[in-house]
């Protein structure tokens, strides 16, 4: 590429037209992982470590700690959903176009006049593991898994509607079915249910099972 080409090219204006541009575009910043260093839940806002270095010769200039970079979690309608963000946790930073100085103090629109652009002043965090040693194996492969990264805990749902609500693997419409149980096979004096109780116990226990994703 032209930025690469050895200095003899440059006498060509066309070669030195193209290294000036290719220089200009290694400084623009788009999209680059980074993690969590701090976050505050207050504010939603955390210090970010950039996983981004620029070598220069025999030495290595690392960024520095990004400092209250707003954290990107879904949100609208009045409801969120916050992830409770810790130290390590992997973040994709994206740069804005123009600075976010007046509008993220604000919500007032963003300045188009030329200023600071592709910043790393103006990152924004969003969650979300890209790293090998960050991938989740264990999700189920059927079902929406809101919950723990090793997908023993949480909400589920299938594409059909059905949920369920697990913890280490146990079921909320298992312990239900069982409660169900319990009671349909419960002696009250040593007498048992009468048919039609526990017909409604069983319709319940059907019940339960059709909702169990």
């Amino acid at each position: 590429m032209a930025g690469f080409q050895g200095s003899s090219t440059r006498h060509d204006p066309h070669e030195s037209f193209s290294a000036a541009i290719e220089a200009e575009r290694r400084q623009i910043m788009t999209s680059i992982p980074g993690e969590v260093v701090s976050y505050d839940p207050k504010t939603q806002k955390a210090t970010i470590r950039p996983r981004y270095e620029q070598k220069f010769g025999d030495k290595v200039l690392k960024a520095p700690d990004l400092m209250e970079v707003p954290v990107n979690f879904q949100r609208g309608g009045g409801m969120i959903i916050h992830k409770p963000m810790k130290a390590g946790d992997e973040v994709i930073l994206n740069f804005a176009q123009r600075s976010l100085d007046k509008s993220g103090d604000d919500a007032s629109a963003a300045n188009g006049h030329p200023g600071r652009m592709h910043n790393m002043s103006d990152a924004v965090a969003t969650p979300g593991a890209y790293s090998k040693p960050k991938e989740a194996s264990n999700l189920p492969s059927d079902r929406m898994h809101i919950g723990t990264e090793d997908g023993k805990s949480g909400l589920q749902m299938k594409p059909d509607g059905t949920a369920d609500l697990v913890k280490d693997g146990d079921s909320i419409w298992t312990v239900i079915t069982d409660f169900l149980k319990v009671i349909k096979d419960h002696k009250h004096g040593g007498v048992p249910m009468d048919a039609g109780d526990i017909a409604k116990i069983d319709a319940l226990i059907t019940r339960a099972g059709k909702m169990k994703a």
